[in-house]
């Protein structure tokens, strides 16, 4: 009785953390995606500024410069904006790992109590075998003493 307890305890610690790994993986995944979009953006914006260079150069417009340069902040905007983004995706993806690793120690807590029950039990079962042949040799030892006479 004690062992399918113990066997439904352990079924359902692990959909915990099977649960926790789906949840953890999808952090990461979210990681990934901000931080390739955040490359994207600063890689944009690094083209943008050796366009600026160029141009300066070879010579620009006050009106165009005033329009790169608009354009150059709000990739900068963009870039904060997105560093957060990947921030909170890593806080998330920390947040997720330990909540897996809880789930992972709790499962195991359970595989080892119920490791514990089955040495238990086979201990009781082991006691009560030796008993049977131990009797069953008192029995025997008995009937041939007894039956010489």
């Amino acid at each position: 009785m004690a062992h399918s307890k113990y066997a439904l305890l352990l079924n359902l610690a692990q959909e915990k953390v099977d649960a926790a790994a789906e949840r953890m993986r999808k952090a990461q995944a979210s990681q990934v995606a901000a931080q390739g979009k955040l490359a994207q953006l600063k890689t944009f914006l690094q083209e943008y500024r050796q366009r600026l260079t160029d141009g300066g150069i070879r010579g620009m417009g006050i009106g165009q410069w005033q329009d790169f340069q608009r354009f150059l902040r709000r990739l900068d905007e963009a870039v904060e904006i997105q560093q957060g983004e990947v921030d909170r995706c890593m806080q998330r993806f920390m947040l997720e790992r330990q909540a897996w690793h809880n789930e992972r120690k709790k499962l195991k807590a359970y595989e080892k109590l119920m490791a514990r029950e089955a040495v238990r039990l086979q201990r009781a079962e082991n006691r009560r075998q030796q008993k049977s042949t131990d009797e069953f040799a008192s029995r025997r030892f008995w009937d041939q003493t007894h039956s010489e006479e």
